[in-house]
């Protein structure tokens, strides 16, 4: 009996797992024969895969997500330019230099003098949007997003189990469209577990604003500490499915907030923004993310270098 061909949805589930492999190992050397066999398909199957899904080849994909990763350190973080050539999976510097320039024609050095990126008058139209709205309601949003607001927390290190929602699509839309369902979905798979230490978290794989809006890749998922082995066992056997991401724990500014997450979502970029260009702190890495912790409230969690507060 010939077997059945596989269905688009399987087809995608190749091509995001692979694509999160890359995010995931970003620091890391490895090649497309690496993936296709940790997926258990051939070299040539995956290549076509990932290319006819995302819309571009899955080299091509790796080298343009460590760059605007990297492009994303330049902006927000206090590491000097070889240790992001380090970070971005770099083997020298001078490497890293010189795919930098290629990819951005701009130099890493110039790139950090860069006042404001073209991506960013987009987010700041849509953050005065939004601040329009809350002014007409008596309320501002530097109520919220305020650094005396922040806390200083320490998070450990964690695994997080993740559904990509938008890849190649309009990303807050898709976000706005299927939020609801996955979040519904995470917490059902929080209680069946008995898992309250689980976080239910959204954000993006991408550099903000680096990466182009159209090509955001927003996911929803479920972040637990990564010293609970039991809990992890028993996650990734009722849901082998979901794609894996490690996130770094360490120091983190927790920031509550009286608002959905779509809607908390683009002042939270422009105050981390604001608050790295001014000085008033640097990130730590480009993994900052939304909790959300009930209706119209949620946490924002943004991984910072202490020394430099």
């Amino acid at each position: 009996m010939k077997p059945k061909a596989p269905t688009r949805e399987q087809l995608e589930q190749y091509a995001l797992r692979g694509l999160g492999y890359a995010d995931d190992h970003v620091m890391e050397s490895f090649n497309m024969k690496n993936v296709s066999d940790w997926l258990g398909i051939s070299y040539s199957y995956f290549y076509h895969i990932f290319a006819e899904i995302m819309g571009e080849p899955y080299w091509q994909y790796v080298k343009r997500h460590r760059l605007e990763l990297a492009a994303g350190l330049l902006r927000h973080s206090g590491y000097n330019i070889g240790e992001i050539s380090d970070l971005s999976g770099y083997a020298t510097m001078a490497a890293f230099t010189k795919a930098f320039t290629n990819h951005f024609g701009r130099s890493p050095r110039y790139f950090r003098k860069i006042e404001e990126l073209p991506n960013e008058k987009r987010t700041l139209e849509l953050t005065a949007m939004i601040t329009a709205v809350y002014a007409q309601q008596g309320s501002t949003i530097s109520d919220f997003f305020s650094f005396d607001r922040a806390e200083h927390v320490i998070l450990p290190d964690a695994v997080m189990y993740y559904t990509l929602i938008s890849y190649g699509q309009d990303p807050i839309a898709q976000l706005v469209m299927k939020m609801s369902y996955h979040e519904q979905r995470f917490r059902k798979m929080l209680d069946t577990l008995d898992l309250p230490q689980g976080k239910i978290i959204t954000g993006t794989l991408d550099a903000v604003p680096v990466t182009d809006y159209e090509k955001l890749s927003m996911y929803a998922g479920v972040s637990l500490p990564a010293k609970d082995l039991q809990a992890h066992l028993q996650f990734g056997a009722q849901f082998p499915h979901l794609i894996h991401k490690r996130l770094n724990g360490g120091n983190y500014l927790r920031l509550q907030v009286p608002m959905d997450f779509v809607t908390a979502g683009v002042p939270m970029y422009d105050f981390i923004n604001r608050c790295c260009r001014q000085g008033i702190y640097k990130m730590s890495g480009n993994h900052f993310f939304i909790s959300l912790t009930g209706p119209n409230l949620c946490e924002i969690y943004i991984p910072y270098m202490k020394q430099l507060l």
